[in-house]
C-alpha cells in the first residue's frame, strides 16, 4: 500500500514541477520585448572593412564549371594551363574513372560535368576510390 501511495505521489509531482517551471520560461519580459525593438545598430560593435586583393584560382584549386560540356571542358583547360601536367592527368583520369563507374551520370559526360559542377579539381579527385596496387 506504501509503494502504491508513493508511485502516486510520484506521477503527481513529477509533472507539476516540469509544467510550472517550463510554463514561467514561456512568458516573455516585458524588458526583453523593449530590448529587442530597439536597433540592432546601437548595439553592433565597430567592424573594419578589410579588402583583400583577390586572386585567381590555379590548377585544382579551380572550380569548375559544370553548367554545360563547353564550359567543363573550359575548366579543364585552364586546369592544364595553371597547373601541372601530372594535376591534369589525375584530374582527366578521375573524369574517365567518374564517367565510367558513377551510376548517375549514366556515361554521359554532359550528366557528368553536370554532377561535377561546383567543385575544385581536388574535390572531384576525392571522388574517386582508386584502387591499391598489389
Amino acid at each position: 500500500m506504501k509503494q502504491y501511495k508513493m508511485a502516486s505521489a510520484i506521477l503527481i509531482t513529477v509533472p507539476m514541477f516540469f509544467l510550472s517551471t517550463f510554463s514561467a520560461c514561456a512568458i516573455p519580459d516585458p524588458v526583453d520585448a523593449e530590448a529587442a525593438t530597439t536597433s540592432a545598430e546601437e548595439f553592433a560593435p565597430a567592424v573594419a572593412v578589410v579588402t583583400a586583393e583577390v586572386t585567381e584560382a590555379t590548377g585544382l584549386d579551380i572550380v569548375m564549371d559544370g553548367s554545360s560540356l563547353e564550359a567543363f571542358e573550359k575548366s579543364m583547360e585552364r586546369v592544364k594551363e595553371t597547373g601541372s601536367e601530372a594535376d591534369y592527368k589525375s584530374l582527366e583520369g578521375a573524369f574517365d574513372y567518374l564517367l565510367f563507374y558513377d551510376l548517375g551520370a549514366q556515361n554521359n559526360r554532359e550528366k557528368l560535368a553536370a554532377r561535377l559542377d561546383g567543385k575544385t579539381g581536388y574535390e572531384i579527385i576525392g571522388r574517386v576510390k582508386w584502387r591499391k596496387p598489389r
